[in-house]
C-alpha cells in the first residue's frame, strides 16, 4: 500500500489490491476514512469513516482535493482503470 502524503497523523493510500471506484484511504491510529475521487477535484467525497474528527476530515478532503491528479493518476497506474 503506497503512501501518497501524509496529513498530519493520518497517511494517505491507495491500496494494492483494491476495486473500483477510484479512491483513497486515510489512515492513522485514531481511524481510517475512504474518499472517492471521482474526475475533478470538485467531485472528492466521503464514502465511509471511522474515528477521525471532523476538523481532521476537513483537512484530510482539502489535501485530497488540493492533490487530487496526483492521487488519480497513481490510482490508474496501480489499477488500470
Amino acid at each position: 500500500m503506497p503512501t501518497l502524503f501524509h496529513v498530519g497523523a493520518y497517511r494517505v493510500v491507495v491500496y494494492l489490491n483494491d476495486h473500483a471506484p477510484a479512491h483513497v484511504h486515510a489512515v492513522g491510529a485514531e481511524g481510517e476514512g475512504r474518499f472517492a475521487l471521482g474526475n475533478e477535484p470538485g467531485d472528492v467525497r466521503l464514502m465511509e469513516v471511522s474515528g477521525i474528527s471532523r476538523s481532521d476530515l476537513r483537512r484530510i478532503v482539502a489535501a485530497i482535493i488540493d492533490r487530487h491528479q496526483e492521487c488519480l493518476d497513481i490510482w490508474r497506474s496501480i489499477h488500470g482503470h
